[in-house]
């Protein structure tokens, strides 16, 4: 009986397992956002929509401005640039890490020591060094 107990027990807690996720949601466009915008949704409404469908948009100025002239609330415009400058550091972060780079004399025996180099996040058109 001992044996037979966690034989079940095991594909049942896997099967629930998997049953747990989200279903995965379409990334918003931006056709959709001007559409919400135009059918009277509030900016909180439209960030929340885009939370839940964990979209990030890479857009232009030019861009940002015809949703603007479409009438998108400046909240909604504010919340897709912090996305777009989250989203520029993290692959700043993963370039940085492709480019290790030797400096200094390291340890006796052990090699140079490997470092990333710096990267720059441009914030309100000042660069802003990083490393990680």
């Amino acid at each position: 009986m001992k044996s037979i107990l966690p034989a079940f027990l095991i594909p049942l807690f896997l099967a629930s397992c998997a049953t747990l996720g989200e279903p995965e949601r379409e990334p918003l466009t931006l056709d959709q956002l001007v559409d919400m915008t135009k059918k009277g949704k509030d900016a909180s409404a439209i960030i929340e929509e885009m939370k839940a469908s964990r979209t990030v948009f890479d857009v232009t100025a030019s861009q940002y401005a015809k949703l603007s002239r479409d009438g998108v609330p400046d909240a909604v415009i504010d919340y897709m640039q912090q996305g777009q400058l989250k989203m520029a550091e993290r692959q700043g972060r993963r370039d940085a890490y492709r480019d290790l780079w030797p400096y200094g004399w390291g340890w006796v025996g052990y090699g140079p020591r490997w470092h990333p180099r710096t990267y720059y996040v441009y914030v309100n058109g000042r660069a802003v060094p990083r490393s990680y």
